[in-house]
């Protein structure tokens, strides 16, 4: 038997660091909690900051040796 444990839910912000000059992604990351979807521009590096807000939802399942699995069912944009 396994433990399965279905609606999970977790809001999510996505940052992306883009340099306009050069046209390379410099970062992209995911943090967890709240952000406004916005952009910033720094105009001596030329980096575009952009965040986006997600809520993820997944299921997290449990085997009988508690070994745990987490799979993402869906990413929904506020």
């Amino acid at each position: 038997m396994s433990c399965i444990v279905t609606g999970l839910t977790q809001s999510l912000c996505l940052t992306l660091v883009y340099n306009v000059s050069s046209g390379i992604l410099i970062s992209s990351t995911v943090d967890c909690g709240n952000c406004a979807l916005s952009t910033e521009f720094d105009y001596t590096s030329k980096n575009l900051v952009i965040r986006v807000p997600f809520t993820g939802e997944g299921t997290l399942i449990f085997n009988d040796k508690f070994q745990a699995s987490c799979v993402t069912t869906n990413l929904k944009q506020p």
